[in-house]
């Protein structure tokens, strides 16, 4: 029995990307939130396995646990199965996630996650219903260089908004975020909402 949304786990355990949803309908959240933390999760078994075996057998674990019966081992499991049983995301569409990251396992690629990202939020972007899925894309890969501390270069709010068009909400964030990175800390901002809202709310092109 999960007593927390999904939502509610990303808002603990990152904070950034939940604010980052915070203008997308109630009805988006669970399933954008699933995503990103499975996305977290993925990353974090690559990068602490000791080797590319070991992390592609706990991403199979994930893959197994797709059709497993019985009570869930973990929180994010029984989140990824209501998805499942609700229809908001489907086992092929899991597993198409999970080979991304086993492929980077096996090529030893655990610094690189950009294209497990680019396929990430791009499939976010389809859940939410917008167009142009290749700026998802590109969007998603600068999430990954902002996590590895690189240069990300990325399209302004108004350009995201006129490209993608109205939902694009989280998108914005994500690349307000992975620009801002570079710079600072973005997690010790008291400010970051403000921040969020200027992005979103202010930009004549996004009303």
């Amino acid at each position: 029995m999960v007593h927390e949304t999904a939502y509610i786990c990303l808002r603990q355990n990152a904070p950034r990307f939940a604010l980052a949803l915070l203008f997308q309908p109630e009805k988006q959240k669970e399933t954008l939130s699933t995503l990103l933390l499975l996305g977290l999760e993925f990353d974090r078994i690559v990068a602490q396995a000791s080797e590319s075996l070991l992390a592609i057998i706990r991403l199979q674990w994930w893959q197994d646990q797709l059709d497993a019966d019985g009570e869930a081992a973990v929180s994010l499991v029984a989140h990824l199965r209501q998805q499942l049983a609700f229809g908001k995301l489907t086992a092929e569409e899991i597993s198409d996630i999970v080979a991304c990251w086993k492929q980077s396992a096996q090529l030893g690629m655990s610094s690189d996650s950009s294209a497990n990202w680019a396929q990430l939020v791009r499939l976010m972007s389809v859940k939410s219903g917008l167009k142009r899925p290749e700026l998802a894309e590109a969007i998603g890969r600068s999430v990954a260089l902002s996590r590895m501390n690189q240069a990300v270069d990325v399209p302004s709010a108004d350009e995201i908004y006129a490209q993608a068009g109205k939902g694009s909400e989280f998108l914005i964030c994500l690349a307000y975020l992975t620009k801002q990175a570079r710079k600072r800390d973005v997690t010790r901002s008291p400010f970051l909402i403000f921040e969020f809202l200027y992005q979103v709310l202010f930009r004549p092109s996004s009303r």
